[in-house]
């Protein structure tokens, strides 16, 4: 792909694709033609994802009072555009996709979405938002955010968790993230924030950000993480691939002390791990683990350390004794 043009027409048959594929007539034929043109260029995969968020995040903000205005008044101005490129596709619902993206671009562009979004995710849960911007927002387990569009700056306010945040830099409207009394200031990046209620920990992963509390302030770049809190402020080069293995599923241990191994699973699994013996708390455990998968790393430490685990009939704990 050397040229605009090869770009813009590769995206335009992603487009084409999603929109027929969310059809009922589509045949097992065309099913498979799609799965060989996926195949046949990296782009192409690339191209239709691009389609799936843009496709994902509208979906989020369809029931937004002022989204719904937006993209009233945007079929009204852009009717013959769309006339135009439902032709072209000749698919109905391209046309709907088309008149939704345009009203999305112009709520963003005028800056006239100010509307607060509320994200949220259970116990376990994980979930990946796409905004207006064009920016991703992977939220972990049990975390809960605020997402504010306006005129002139875009605010996420993390009330609790993690989230992973993939920014689409915008000079003219900086991305600006609030936790615990912590302002993080996007300047073109990726970056992971995870807010426990007493400790915010900042971790840049592309890019950089910048991060002040009260009389504090600095700027963090690739591979570096700032904590953060009441009288704490440590910054530091981290593992970054252990900051996001959340993200792949997988919970990563390197020489992790049982007691913070223990903690990171009681995140996500049902049933909840208790380290009865306090001479267990600063072993040191290394590995890989699927999230949600309690039993598996029981048996890792049953088999790793003198561990005995007796499950509490009482409350369906599992508690780790020293044998």
């Amino acid at each position: 792909m050397n040229s605009v043009r090869d770009i813009e027409t590769v995206q335009q048959d992603a487009e084409r694709w999603f929109a027929h594929l969310r059809t009922e007539n589509r045949s097992a034929a065309e099913r498979s033609d799609f799965d060989a043109w996926l195949a046949t260029d990296p782009e192409h995969a690339a191209a239709y994802s691009r389609t799936e968020r843009i496709w994902n995040g509208l979906e989020e903000l369809s029931g937004d009072m002022e989204i719904r205005r937006a993209r009233h008044a945007a079929r009204r101005s852009a009717q013959t555009a769309a006339a135009r490129i439902a032709r072209r596709w000749r698919l109905g619902i391209a046309a709907s996709f088309c008149a939704a993206f345009v009203a999305a671009a112009l709520v963003w562009s005028f800056g006239n979405f100010t509307a607060v979004q509320r994200y949220a995710t259970a116990h376990g849960e994980q979930r990946s938002v796409v905004l207006a911007d064009g920016s991703r927002v992977i939220l972990n387990t049990d975390t809960a955010l605020e997402v504010r569009l306006g005129r002139r700056v875009r605010s996420v306010r993390l009330l609790k968790g993690e989230a992973l945040f993939e920014v689409t830099h915008d000079v003219a409207h900086p991305f600006v993230v609030q936790a615990n009394g912590n302002t993080i200031s996007d300047i073109g990046t990726r970056f992971d924030v995870h807010e426990n209620g007493k400790l915010t920990m900042v971790t840049v992963l592309e890019g950089a950000v910048g991060v002040a509390r009260d009389d504090h302030a600095t700027q963090l770049d690739p591979g570096e993480q700032l904590i953060a809190g009441s009288g704490i402020w440590q910054q530091d080069t981290v593992d970054s691939e252990l900051v996001t293995s959340w993200t792949q599923g997988r919970l990563v241990f390197r020489a992790t002390p049982l007691a913070e191994a223990v903690a990171a699973s009681n995140r996500y699994g049902q049933v909840r791990l208790i380290v009865a013996d306090p001479r267990l708390a600063e072993l040191k455990l290394s590995g890989q683990f699927r999230i949600g998968n309690t039993q598996s790393l029981v048996r890792a430490l049953e088999s790793t350390f003198p561990i005995r685990a007796v499950r509490d009939p009482n409350t369906d704990a599992i508690r780790l004794y020293h044998r």
